[in-house]
């Protein structure tokens, strides 16, 4: 009996001594990794937003090849959810609590752990830079009692995910964005009208800036003067020389009625008669209008009935800009290439 009560004794003084060791033990962690990425806030923010994007780039399914997920119905914004299990690393849950848009998404992680289930706060920071934006994923929460020793071993657990999630998350984002579409529209009849102009001559690869510049001051200019813009800007081009990487064009916005400008100014009024134009669109960053024009000249070589109209002077329509639509894979570029009907006499 005694040795039974020596052993009961030493439990229980082991007992303390672990429950004060424990005691002293700080259980809370705060993992966080950032990564810069060469993306607008805003679309890091919308593809963050959104959990089924995540099987995209999340790297548990790099590591767990019996990872199964369940969406809820919701799965963008406050209230957002899915969940998931695994025959390796068991399960768990994740909702979204709170979104600052384009800047900040506080969710709550839970996982089944031999000690039950585990709350964690997950949070992404989204700061904005010169070249994009640094993008933050962070990790906290605090340990049960019993499980605080292992605090110390969360960011040697955690951070190593967090870093390769960014990774990939950075790899799948550049790739969203340099995706491209390109259609043809057929041959068009277009119907023409008044609009507002400014002309400049420029190197090719120097014509970018000069573009953006000039669709500012006709902005202004009609702001200024009680103008009514009615369309999208576009870019009329009146010589664009290759072999000499030079080019002469206008960039105008269409407006109801003929303006007559002040006396010396660089902005003017012109008209564009109605014609037939062979129509392609671009969906995609502006790198890839180069593209569109070839295959847009190409596919008219293989009309029968139309051919390029010589001389004559090609446009493309800007539907949306970057200012509207952060996301390039989603600007809308129209190209129009004026033709003619072979079989009518000119």
């Amino acid at each position: 009996m005694k040795i039974a009560k020596y052993i009961i004794l030493f439990l229980l003084m082991t007992t303390v001594v672990l429950a004060i060791y424990l005691g002293t033990l700080d259980g809370t962690y705060d993992v966080t990794r950032t990564r810069s990425v060469k993306a607008d806030p805003e679309v890091i923010y919308n593809d963050l937003n959104d959990y089924k994007n995540w099987k995209d780039w999340g790297p548990w399914f790099e590591q767990d090849s019996t990872l199964q997920v369940h969406y809820e119905a919701n799965t963008i914004g406050e209230g957002a959810g899915y969940s998931w299990t695994s025959e390796v690393e068991g399960g768990g849950k994740m909702q979204t609590k709170k979104v600052t848009p384009y800047k900040k998404l506080e969710q709550e992680i839970f996982f089944d752990t031999p000690f039950g289930e585990m709350q964690s706060d997950v949070y992404w920071i989204i700061e904005k830079t010169d070249t994009g934006a640094d993008l933050t994923w962070g990790i906290k929460g605090e340990l049960p009692f019993l499980s605080r020793f292992m605090a110390k071993g969360m960011e040697e657990q955690m951070g190593p995910m967090e870093e390769r999630g960014l990774e990939l998350f950075d790899e799948n984002i550049q790739k969203k964005l340099k995706v491209f579409h390109i259609k043809h529209g057929g041959v068009v009849d277009y119907s023409g009208g008044f609009y507002l102009y400014l002309t400049a001559s420029s190197k090719i690869d120097e014509m970018n800036p000069k573009l953006q510049d000039m669709m500012l001051k006709l902005e202004k200019y009609a702001k200024s003067n009680g103008v009514r813009l009615t369309g999208s800007p576009f870019t009329l081009y009146h010589r664009y020389d290759v072999e000499n990487g030079t080019s002469m064009f206008s960039v105008g916005y269409p407006i109801a009625e003929r303006v007559i400008t002040q006396k010396g100014s660089e902005v003017l009024t012109g008209f564009k008669e109605r014609g037939k134009y062979f129509k392609t669109t671009l969906t995609g960053s502006y790198q890839n209008l180069t593209k569109a024009w070839e295959t847009a000249y190409g596919e008219l070589e293989n009309l029968t009935e139309y051919r390029v109209k010589e001389p004559g002077e090609p446009f493309e329509v800007y539907v949306n800009n970057p200012r509207t639509t952060p996301n390039p894979a989603e600007l809308l570029t129209e190209i129009y290439l004026p033709v003619v009907n072979e079989t009518m006499k000119q």
